[in-house]
């Protein structure tokens, strides 16, 4: 996993390939098969790591916020997510198309359900700052705001050839603030 996290973290896309994972790692191809049976396993398990990093910075900072400061509590842990782990919000963008779509049903239900905990964790904790009674309506705005983080994120860090074309095309204009937009949305949902 630290293999394929360092190779993840300083190099460019598409994914690394598991022999490149190997290399790194420095051991037997058997032994990375003992525990994965494909690079995507490998890299749902990122996600999963990167995802308990997250709960974690949610869950620390909720911890000390009141109801009138709960979209912004949620709006700088997902923005700063987004800074320090770009490659697992780029994880996170290409699960459901790609990384889940050839796994067995037992990987793809430990994921599910490590995800599933994450969000109903946060969801609890929210449920108690906010003293609401609604939790599927807590639910439902999560899970719209964590969709609008994706495909805002994805929107604005197309792959850097992309962007080239963009700026030299004058495009620019295609492109908007992550942040600033990001915050706007989230806030207009959590209403």
């Amino acid at each position: 996993m630290a293999a394929a996290q360092h190779l993840l973290s300083s190099g460019d896309f598409p994914l690394p390939s598991v022999n490149q994972i190997i290399n790194q790692a420095g051991v037997a191809k058997g032994t990375v098969y003992l525990y994965f049976s494909s690079r995507e396993e490998i890299y749902l398990s990122l996600l999963m790591n990167y995802f308990t990093q997250f709960e974690s910075d949610v869950l620390n900072r909720l911890s000390i916020s009141n109801s009138e400061s709960v979209s912004q509590v949620l709006a700088d842990c997902f923005v700063h997510f987004s800074a320090q782990s770009p490659k697992g919000v780029y994880l996170a963008c290409i699960a459901p198309l790609i990384l889940e779509n050839n796994l067995s049903d037992e990987f793809i239900l430990k994921f599910k359900h490590h995800m599933h905990n994450i969000t109903l964790n946060i969801l609890t904790k929210i449920q108690k700052i906010s003293l609401c009674d609604d939790l599927e309506e807590l639910r439902i705005k999560f899970l719209l705001v964590y969709n609008l983080f994706l495909s805002s994120w994805q929107h604005c860090h197309p792959p850097e050839n992309v962007l080239k074309v963009i700026n030299k095309q004058g495009l620019g204009t295609l492109l908007y603030d992550f942040e600033k937009e990001f915050t706007r949305g989230l806030k207009a949902i959590w209403q």
